[in-house]
């Protein structure tokens, strides 16, 4: 039987989920490693069908009178939830170092960014309203409404575990959903102490759980269960797929931010000499594993050759070593499963002719890890397998063209269609191009992080449905029709 808070308390590295309210261990624990030395440093309790159970009949049980709560009210606590974030900003910056491997300068901004979004989604919610057409049909008035949708499952990935998990409990919360989320299995630990400063913040018990454990076994299990009315995922394709089809046999909404292979194109007339770190920042970043990325880099052949050598100088001086070092640029990668299918990735590009100019092998440092050294490859030809699949690790493609259409075909080449950078000193092609460039979001002539108040989502394979701005907040929503006559 599941273990209380009290009588876990001899093992305080074992972390629980958070159910109704309160601590909840299981019978089964799995090891958290630390990307930045591949050694274990927690436990987690491994959630199985009982506590999963419990947590959505929590859930389904709170929903009536958290949706009847004020807005007021619901603001009032998540803005308070925000404040408390911000209090244990060293703490969670901390672990996400742990457990992420994120560096301490990248883990302290997304606290911060969290805290943000957190008091964006509550007082977004404030400005959600319905409609009265003036339809003018005698004695009567048609009302449309938004409701929330009911009880969401969150499942979130393991390289921003606060922050993406802010997008999806903070609007759903607001609107009066419920939510039980499961975090990826390897980072835990933030989306717990989420939970329970929630619980602090005031938020009723029932109305946010989080359940930990594996996908394949807790996550299937909160997919598969019939209580949940809207899933919010966040991770690969292949498991956004298997959501959607596992939804359909209840008829249920999926919000899925999926995969992402996103293009850069280069114009010869582009200030590119000034933009040169930005891109290898928007490439390298947090190790590479985020999905909005630049990973392919399409130059005007006029400039691809100097393009290529400032880029790949720039390249060289990012330091790659533990996350918790202050002078660390280029952190570990999460796990060993991502790093060896990052290996087989490059080692099939090889195979398949492209060239390898900086990079291309793991960093042995001597603390162990799991560590990659930032790679750029040249000679990647369109049918080849890494121009066309998601690279979630410090990889970069750069390709030059001679035909602006062949770089806007090769742009859209890939089955995902979350992000695209265009740079160019030509208005009327930016533009242009942009309304060619097959994605949910395009930057032009500047790289920054995607604001709140604008809808952020994918085309094609990278996903269905918008989180952020009022469009994200209203997917957590339904809208009912009300035929007045009086």
């Amino acid at each position: 039987m599941p273990k209380n808070a009290t009588e876990q308390a001899s093992s305080p590295t074992v972390h629980p989920c958070w159910i109704d309210g309160q601590a909840v261990y299981g019978d089964t624990t799995y090891p958290l490693i630390n990307p930045s030395t591949g050694r274990s440093f927690a436990q987690a309790t491994m959630a199985d069908a009982t506590l999963v159970d419990s947590a959505l009949a929590a859930a389904q049980s709170s929903f009536p009178n958290w949706r009847a709560a004020s807005a007021a009210f619901r603001t009032d606590l998540l803005c308070a939830l925000a404040n408390l974030i911000r209090e244990h900003q060293a703490w969670f910056a901390k672990t996400l170092c742990d457990e992420v491997g994120k560096p301490i300068g990248a883990a302290r901004d997304e606290v911060s960014n969290a805290a943000h979004l957190m008091d964006y989604f509550a007082q977004e919610s404030l400005r959600l309203s319905g409609r009265i057409p003036l339809l003018g049909y005698p004695r009567e008035q048609v009302m449309i409404v938004r409701e929330p949708v009911g009880v969401v499952a969150a499942i979130t990935p393991y390289n921003y575990p606060l922050s993406t998990l802010v997008c999806k409990m903070a609007p759903a919360l607001a609107v009066g959903c419920t939510v039980v989320a499961k975090p990826d299995e390897h980072t835990p630990i933030t989306a717990i102490r989420l939970a329970q400063l929630a619980s602090e913040a005031g938020l009723p018990n029932g109305v946010f759980s989080v359940v930990t454990g594996f996908g394949p076994e807790t996550g299937r299990l909160l997919v598969e269960h019939p209580t949940p009315r809207l899933i919010a995922f966040t991770g690969s394709t292949e498991v956004g797929k298997e959501i959607q089809a596992v939804s359909a046999r209840w008829v249920r909404k999926v919000v899925s931010e999926l995969g992402g292979h996103c293009p850069a194109i280069v114009c010869a007339d582009a200030p590119w000499r000034e933009l040169v770190s930005s891109m290898v920042c928007q490439s390298f970043r947090n190790c590479g594993q985020y999905c909005y990325r630049i990973s392919r880099i399409y130059v005007d052949r006029q400039i691809y050759d100097e393009f290529l050598t400032e880029f790949m100088a720039a390249t060289g001086r990012l330091r790659v070593g533990p996350a918790p070092d202050p002078e660390t640029d280029l952190g570990p990668m999460n796990n060993a499963m991502a790093l060896s299918h990052l290996q087989n990735q490059i080692a099939q590009a090889r195979a398949e002719g492209a060239r390898v100019r900086l990079g291309g092998a793991p960093a042995d440092l001597p603390s162990g890890g799991f560590y990659y050294l930032p790679t750029v490859l040249t000679d990647v030809t369109p049918e080849m397998r890494i121009a066309r699949e998601e690279v979630f690790g410090p990889a970069v493609v750069i390709s030059p063209f001679a035909d602006p259409r062949t770089a806007i075909e090769e742009a859209n080449g890939s089955p995902y269609g979350l992000g695209a950078y265009l740079f160019t000193a030509d208005l009327a092609r930016a533009m242009e191009w942009a309304g060619q460039l097959e994605a949910g979001s395009v930057w032009v002539n500047r790289i920054h992080q995607a604001y709140p108040e604008a809808p952020f989502g994918g085309m094609k394979e990278s996903g269905l449905g918008r989180e952020k701005s009022r469009f994200g907040i209203e997917e957590y929503t339904e809208l009912k029709t009300i035929y007045l006559s009086y």
